[in-house]
């Protein structure tokens, strides 16, 4: 008994931070409420507060969650998609398919809620910026700079490029800028990467 409460609790988690990432992309994190969500989940308002004490603790969460589960697609392309490394990374990600996928379940939430966070609490801020720095950390280690410094010095701007250009992609309504946004960084971004050589 006391195993199937543990994996009903799980499995109840699991669809109010499925439910919360769908609605916060859709919405943003300011017009969700707790009851809409809830509802979204399948569940009832009052179970909120059995998984999570808070809105906030739920958006840190939230935000935690979907960014490892960004960096682990992102070190997937590394592997997958040509030319491999950050430039696979970068392929990947700056992409028509990405664009195009705002509310998707594999979306990266950076693009979609990053201009919100500036307005939250400082604890909801700082959560998102540690689970950041294990993001930047991770594709640090795909660069082929020579030192720690000039990794991080690589992969920084690289972040931000791949992060701005689809934010625009998907804002503007022209679709030729829209594309055009999309390739030129992409190349831009592929082109500035160190070229891949063995480091410690």
């Amino acid at each position: 008994m006391a195993r199937y409460k543990t994996d009903h609790a799980q499995a109840t988690r699991e669809k109010i931070l499925n439910a919360a990432t769908q609605a916060f992309k859709e919405g943003g994190l300011d017009t969700v409420g707790i009851g809409p969500l809830m509802g979204k989940a399948g569940l009832t308002h009052g179970g909120f507060y059995a998984h999570f004490s808070s809105k906030d603790a739920l958006v840190q969460e939230t935000l935690t969650r979907s960014l490892r589960s960004t960096a682990s697609t992102l070190l997937q392309a590394a592997t997958n998609t040509a030319p491999y490394g950050l430039g696979g990374v970068v392929r990947q990600y700056v992409s028509r398919g990405h664009r195009d996928q705002v509310d998707a379940a594999g979306s990266c939430i950076l693009p979609t809620l990053t201009p919100e966070l500036t307005r939250h609490a400082p604890d909801i801020r700082q959560t998102f910026t540690a689970t950041l720095l294990g993001m930047i950390d991770d594709l640090c280690a795909l660069s082929h700079a020579d030192t720690p410094e000039a990794r991080r010095a690589e992969v920084l701007p690289v972040l931000c490029g791949m992060v701005g250009s689809v934010m625009l992609a998907r804002a503007v309504t022209d679709r030729d800028l829209s594309d055009a946004l999309l390739k030129t960084t992409r190349d831009h971004l592929i082109s500035t990467l160190t070229p891949e050589t063995p480091h410690e």
